[in-house]
């Protein structure tokens, strides 16, 4: 293929031109750079350093954890109720032991001092006096009584010189003569004069201070009590009962209920032997009395 020599001229003409241009707008550039003068541009100074907060103390910070994050304003707090003073009862009545539980089987042994007879009375149960235990605490029982609260307190030990005070006397050595009377005859085995055995039940209420008994529980079912804050050298701890102790069985007995358990005690100023049968340390345990 060829073209005519009048084309090539053409050609040749327009290139000629577009570098021609394009060279002139290069120079044009160059020349208003230098003529133009730049613009005045403004720096804004730096801005001052930021003064470092001194360490304030621990208790500063104390407002952090006290403040409810959930609510803006706090709850204005209910005002107390005024307590009302509940007067001891002037029923007849005397209160020898408790056993609280959160269950809300808890229980008072309570005595009516005119027919001189006890009874085991738990929470709602009618007294003798016609009142109804309203709640059983730690050491007394609030009765309610023609529409109001009465208390009945469990009596503090008295302290009298005489042969009471030999209960709260140091435990003699095991087998050794005289002492308190008691004595160890074998690892299991005690003699117990009667007259200790007349001493603690005519003083009900100074043995009740000495140790703590609540129902233990197995499978759901009562099988005996469980005996605790045993105090040092009392009548408990010198017939060898130790704190954890679990009562099962007393002369064939089962202690289920707290009423055999009151039943019991009255029989023993006729008994010459006693037999307990205890759970210790998981392992069952017989301990044997010899009334003398």
């Amino acid at each position: 293929m060829s073209f005519s020599p009048r084309y090539l001229v053409v050609v040749n003409l327009l290139l000629l031109a577009l570098a021609a241009y394009s060279a002139s707008s290069i120079v044009g550039t160059a020349l208003a750079a230098r003529l133009i003068p730049p613009p005045d541009v403004e720096i804004s100074p730096p801005p001052e350093p930021l003064d470092i907060e001194a360490a304030k103390p621990a208790n500063f910070y104390a407002v952090i954890h006290k403040r409810d994050i959930f609510n803006s304003a706090k709850p204005t707090p209910a005002p107390e109720a005024k307590t009302e003073v509940v007067a001891p009862t002037q029923l007849k009545l005397k209160l020898w032991g408790t056993a609280v539980f959160s269950n809300g089987k808890s229980f008072s042994i309570i005595e009516d001092q005119g027919a001189r007879k006890q009874g085991v009375y738990g929470v709602n149960a009618v007294v003798p006096g016609n009142a109804t235990v309203k709640n059983i605490e730690w050491n007394r029982v609030i009765l309610s009584h023609n529409g109001k609260d009465e208390i009945l307190e469990l009596e503090e030990p008295k302290t009298t010189a005489g042969p009471h005070t030999a209960v709260a006397a140091a435990p003699a050595a095991p087998g050794a003569p005289g002492g308190t009377g008691i004595q160890q005859t074998a690892e299991n085995e005690f003699t117990v004069p009667k007259t200790e055995v007349d001493s603690a039940l005519e003083n009900m209420s100074q043995l009740f201070t000495q140790i703590r008994a609540v129902p233990h529980f197995e499978g759901g079912q009562s099988i005996g009590f469980r005996l605790f804050a045993i105090r040092r050298g009392s009548l408990f701890d010198r017939i060898g009962l130790k704190n954890g102790d679990i009562i099962r069985s007393i002369n064939g007995n089962e202690m289920t209920d707290p009423s055999k358990a009151m039943g019991l005690l009255q029989e023993l100023r006729d008994s010459n032997n006693l037999d307990v049968e205890i759970t210790r340390n998981q392992q069952p345990q017989k301990l044997t009395y010899s009334i003398q």
